[in-house]
């Protein structure tokens, strides 16, 4: 399963952030972890939405959170089929590897 998960920083110990505007996505395949620049996080609007299309096009099954994107982030990825979970007290990456 292909996951991804909005962190600050392109490092194991970056710590877990807000979708839209997050400066990177880990993605988690197979015990493998990736960087990913967020072209999301420098729109000026729309950032969930683009963020959203990027995951989309990304192949990505599930998606973890700290806390829910926002309502147009959230739609698109439910439209999508992807999985979205929130662990609220989320505060790194390493706690999901």
């Amino acid at each position: 399963m292909k996951i991804a998960v909005p962190v600050t920083e392109d490092r194991r110990e970056a710590e877990v952030t807000e979708f839209g505007r997050a400066p990177f996505f880990a993605i988690i395949e197979e015990n493998n972890v990736k960087f990913v620049k967020n072209p999301g996080s420098e729109a000026s609007s729309g950032a969930g939405v683009k963020a959203s299309q990027f995951i989309i096009n990304g192949g990505v099954e599930k998606v973890i959170l700290k806390k829910p994107a926002g309502p147009h982030a959230s739609s698109a990825l439910e439209q999508a089929g992807i999985e979205v979970e929130v662990r609220e007290g989320l505060r790194t990456l390493n706690e999901v590897l």
